[in-house]
């Protein structure tokens, strides 16, 4: 006897987009050479990896506007901070998502993520070290 699982029904789905793009950004993590150990945290989305030796956490930060997805004029100005975290972004999250298709951009302005989504819109997140 085999069972079949029902597809997912959206309108019913308790998931918001922002932890929709977490999963989807953690799986595309959790495939790339370098990085383990890659959880969402179920914190507004926020996602943990181990990467360079060290446990770093992303945090989707909210826009101008209030929303997470912004729209595709008016980019966030990029942070002047450098360090690891500017490096693990340059060297391995940015290098993650350009190789998959759901990514049109992905940049990196020392601490800060702009991942351009393939729809025309984007979102930043925060790399900071895990507590």
């Amino acid at each position: 006897m085999t069972t079949e699982i029902p597809p997912i029904d959206r309108a019913k789905s308790p998931l918001t987009a922002v932890d929709e793009e977490a999963v989807r950004l953690a799986d595309v993590l959790e495939d790339h050479p370098g990085i383990s150990g890659v959880t969402d945290s179920g914190v507004q989305g926020d996602i943990v990896f181990t990467a360079a030796g060290r446990s770093w956490v992303l945090d989707f930060q909210d826009g101008p506007d209030g929303e997470v997805f912004q729209a595709p004029a008016g980019a966030p100005a990029p942070a002047p901070a450098d360090g690891p975290a500017a490096d693990v972004l340059r060297d391995v999250v940015v290098p993650a998502l350009l190789a998959h298709p759901a990514y049109r951009a992905a940049t990196a302005d020392g601490d800060t993520l702009t991942v351009h989504l393939d729809t025309g819109r984007h979102y930043t997140l925060v790399l900071s070290p895990a507590a």
